[in-house]
């Protein structure tokens, strides 16, 4: 995973092969087959976007709890 500051916001980027170790794991996440990016407020963790767009369900939420807790993780070290 990358991080990237972007002031109010972070993005964090997965790589295709990170989201393919995921979906191992989570095998009806739903998720595409291509690399996916977050982007959450840096002061509450909140999802503001995500690309691509339109991706839903549990499998999605757990790959972005999953990336803001790399970010977090990231912050602290």
């Amino acid at each position: 995973m990358i991080i990237k500051d972007l002031g109010s916001i972070v993005r964090v980027c997965i790589s295709e092969f990170e989201v393919y170790n995921f979906k191992r794991r989570f095998p009806c996440s739903g998720l595409p087959d291509t690399r996916v990016a977050f982007e959450f407020e840096k002061r509450n963790g909140d999802l503001v976007d995500m690309n691509p767009y339109g991706m839903d369900g549990p499998g999605v939420a757990a790959l972005a709890e999953d990336a803001w807790n790399y970010a977090i993780g990231q912050w602290k070290a």
